[in-house]
């Protein structure tokens, strides 16, 4: 039998992870939008204006600048708050995973859709996109990514760009994980290679660029884990309840952003005042 694929996954909702772009939520019809190319504006048909949207809500392209990656440190004195609840009303159901190889490490398994309390959603990233100075990062330049039970704990997290993953294993199996980008499972950015209980591996090759890393187990398929590489302060990982809350946001008009396993992408956009706060809950669907 294949290891790579020799596992009984039951899902009891849908796992695939949903994309929905909303065009018009950043202010833009797609047939009006336009790029430069020599100087000359050069008009874009549907999709490739739907493709560049999509590209600026990327956390890889969430900072200011015509590439989405330009963001400067500056001593803002004028600044805003942002806060807002993330939460849904049709939660997906859980997921029953039953492995069938290292059983010894790998026990059967409910992986709820996401920590919930009072409707809030668990475990988004949100993000905005758009800000191009403001405040140091504070994201942790090291994060603990642990394999436990045949599962990768936290399931979710926040690494500065740059930052390094210790890669810590309590179980006694091989495991090949692999580091790629949401969505583009060819595009690799780093491999850890596990075979027994109290290995610690580091690497920094996961978050030389923003973006949200995807971890998958080549010899475990049910085992991930993701990573929101920051590309400024501006990024948070949802507790149960769903709250998120930037502060010292330089004024400005953004696109809020939030990804979900379970969700997919959704946007919003989002003004931010000097000296005020502004809320904005997210409802999922």
């Amino acid at each position: 039998m294949n290891l790579r694929t020799s596992a009984v996954i039951r899902p009891l909702g849908a796992l695939g992870v949903l994309w929905c772009v909303l065009l018009s939520a950043c202010g833009g019809d797609a047939k009006t939008q336009s790029s430069t190319h020599g100087g000359a504006p050069v008009a874009l048909n549907a999709a490739d204006a739907q493709a560049l949207v999509a590209r600026r809500e990327r956390l890889a392209n969430a900072a200011g600048g015509p590439d989405g990656r330009n963001y400067a440190i500056t001593a803002n004195v004028a600044s805003g708050t942002l806060s807002g609840v993330v939460t849904s009303s049709s939660a997906p159901p859980d997921t029953t995973v039953v492995p069938t190889h290292d059983l010894i490490a790998c026990k059967p398994f409910t992986q709820p859709a996401y920590p919930a309390r009072a409707n809030g959603v668990g475990e988004a990233v949100v993000w905005l996109s758009g800000v191009s100075t403001g405040r140091a990062d504070d994201a942790p330049r090291r994060a603990t990514l642990m394999l436990h039970n045949c599962q990768l704990e936290p399931r979710v997290q926040r690494v500065a760009a740059g930052g390094t993953i210790l890669v810590n294993s309590r179980d006694a199996m091989t495991s090949r994980l692999r580091f790629t980008d949401l969505g583009a499972l060819n595009a690799l950015r780093a491999t850890v290679l596990l075979n027994d209980a109290g290995q610690v591996v580091p690497t920094g090759d996961a978050t030389f660029t923003p973006g949200i890393v995807a971890v998958r187990d080549d010899l475990h398929p049910w085992v991930r884990a993701y990573l929101a590489v920051t590309p400024h302060p501006f990024v948070a990982i949802t507790e149960a309840d769903g709250a998120f809350r930037f502060e010292r946001v330089p004024p400005g008009s953004y696109t809020l952003v939030v990804w979900h396993e379970r969700f997919g992408t959704h946007t919003r956009p989002v003004n931010v005042r000097a000296g005020s706060e502004a809320n904005m809950p997210v409802q999922l669907r």
